[in-house]
C-alpha cells in the first residue's frame, strides 16, 4: 500500500472522528448557530493567512518539478482570503481585530516550525494532510447542506473538481516522495500525518466549542 492510503488506514478512528464530527454535521444539516460558524470563520481566516508563508517556505526546498504547483497554490489562497471576505459581508461578520484561538495558535506555530525545520518530504506531509482533511470534511457538508445556504460557497471551495484534483495531485507526490527516502524519514513523515489530522479534528472542536486559552476566562476575539 501507498504511504498515504497507509497512514488514513493506521488513523481510521482520528479521520472518522473529524468527519463526524458534531461542527461538520451541524453545518450540513443547516442547524448550526450563527454565531458558531462566525468564529469558525474568524479563526479559519487566520489560518489561510498563515499558510501563504507556510507553502512561501517550502518553495526553496522543493523540487523543480513541484515548484509551479506550490506557486500557483499561493494566489488560490488569495482567493480564498477573498471568499472568507465575501461571506462575512454577506453575514455581518467582523473579520478585523481578531486573536488566535489556543488551537489556532498551536497549529499555526507547528505548521511554519514544520516548514522551517523539517524535510522537504516532512513538511509536503503537512501540506497535504491539512488539505486532504478539508476536501474530505466539506465533502461531508455538501452531502446535505442546501444550495441556496449562506454558507455553501464554503462547500463549492473545498468540493470543487479543481480542488480534488490538488488534493489528489498531493497524494501522487507525497506518496513518491515516501517512496524515496529512507526509513527513519518516513517514520518522521508519518509522525507529521497523525500530528496534522490531530490538529484538524482540534480545529474543528475548538470551531464548535470555543477557541478560549487554558486559564483564562472567555473566547480569542
Amino acid at each position: 500500500m501507498a504511504f498515504c492510503g497507509e497512514q488514513l488506514a493506521r488513523l481510521g478512528d482520528i479521520w472518522l472522528r473529524m468527519l463526524d464530527h458534531r461542527f461538520l454535521l451541524e453545518t450540513r444539516d443547516g442547524t448550526i448557530a450563527r454565531e458558531t460558524f462566525a468564529d469558525w470563520m474568524r479563526q479559519d481566516y487566520l489560518f489561510v493567512e498563515a499558510a501563504i508563508p507556510f507553502i512561501a517556505a517550502l518553495m526553496p526546498k522543493a523540487p523543480a518539478d513541484h515548484r509551479v504547483a506550490l506557486g500557483q497554490a499561493i494566489p488560490a489562497l488569495e482567493k480564498e482570503l477573498e471568499l472568507f471576505r465575501e461571506r462575512a459581508a454577506v453575514a455581518g461578520v467582523d473579520l478585523t481585530g481578531v486573536r488566535p484561538s489556543f488551537v489556532n495558535h498551536a497549529y499555526v506555530q507547528f505548521l511554519i516550525a514544520t516548514a522551517y525545520s523539517k524535510s522537504y518530504a516532512e513538511a509536503y506531509t503537512v501540506l497535504y494532510v491539512a488539505e486532504k482533511a478539508y476536501y474530505d470534511s466539506w465533502m461531508v457538508v455538501r452531502a446535505g447542506l442546501d444550495s441556496g445556504s449562506i454558507w455553501y460557497p464554503f462547500v463549492e471551495n473545498w468540493t470543487s473538481d479543481a480542488f480534488a484534483g490538488w488534493v489528489g495531485y498531493l497524494e501522487a507526490q507525497l506518496d513518491a516522495l515516501a517512496e524515496q527516502v529512507g526509513e527513519a524519514e518516513r517514520g518522521r513523515m508519518a509522525e507529521l500525518f497523525e500530528l496534522t489530522a490531530r490538529y484538524e479534528l482540534a480545529f474543528w472542536e475548538m470551531a464548535a466549542a470555543g477557541g478560549g486559552w487554558p486559564g483564562l476566562e472567555g473566547g480569542a476575539q
